[in-house]
């Protein structure tokens, strides 16, 4: 059970058959005076994941959990995104600040920095010693994950449970995780997702085309504190329209 930042509850039975009664998707586990340790597991595994799973979360009961994790409201990180294909492969770093609903990403590329600021449901782009500043008002539903090539794990929580291959909690980049390994998409993708189980936000992720690994996602331990409000700042430059799509 993972409630906010806490990984499981010790309640008195009574008490824990009330919770269950209106929570089917709670599991009640019997004290026993030999409990099992939980050890980190490797994470540097292929599609699959560790085998040592000690810890009791299974595929059935994975989305439960996963719906339950508080997001954090307030950070900033550095997240790096990797694309693979036969013969090559391109890799781009993302700065990223957030204070509730507000989101700002640094990319710098080629010797070009774009900066993108989601505010008050409104998108702003700009270059660094550009004289201009696009904005729109049409944001879809993945906000900042689309802007950062993340994977929603929003559609890991839809997903049937046949989809669902493996879970466990692992540790990666420091952090206690939820591992999660499954198939999503008109192409059969395999993703294996790792989500923070103290922040709620995605640490790492793979996506495979069959055995061959076609993009991977890390993330830097996450600062928990608010940015600084000059990182939501707009340039002082005129703001127009985004030119429209064809």
């Amino acid at each position: 059970l993972v409630y906010d930042k806490v990984d499981a509850i010790l309640v008195d039975g009574g008490v824990a058959q009330q919770y269950a009664d209106a929570n089917p998707d709670l599991v009640i586990c019997s004290a026993s005076s030999e409990l099992p340790t939980a050890e980190p597991t490797d994470s540097s595994a292929g599609p699959g994941g560790s085998e040592q799973d000690t810890v009791s979360l299974t595929p059935d009961t994975v989305q439960a959990v996963v719906s339950m994790l508080t997001c954090a409201d307030s950070y900033s990180r550095t997240v790096t995104v990797e694309d693979f294909w036969p013969g090559g492969n391109s890799s781009t770093e993302l700065a990223v600040w957030v204070d509730h609903d507000r989101s700002r990403i640094r990319v710098e590329k080629d010797g070009v920095v774009r900066n993108i600021l989601i505010s008050d449901g409104t998108l702003y782009i700009w270059y660094d010693y550009s004289e201009e500043v696009f904005s729109s008002d049409k944001l879809d539903d993945a906000g900042v994950d689309e802007w950062l090539r993340c994977i929603s794990y929003d559609e890991l929580l839809e997903l049937p449970v046949s989809s669902i291959s493996s879970a466990s909690y692992e540790q990666f980049g420091g952090e206690s995780c939820i591992y999660v390994e499954y198939v999503s998409g008109d192409f059969g993708y395999t993703s294996c997702v790792y989500i923070s189980v103290s922040t709620g936000l995605l640490m790492g992720a793979r996506v495979y085309d069959g055995e061959e690994l076609v993009y991977q996602m890390t993330s830097s331990a996450p600062e928990l504190s608010a940015p600084s409000e000059d990182m939501f700042a707009l340039p002082g430059v005129p703001i127009s329209p985004a030119p429209e799509e064809e």
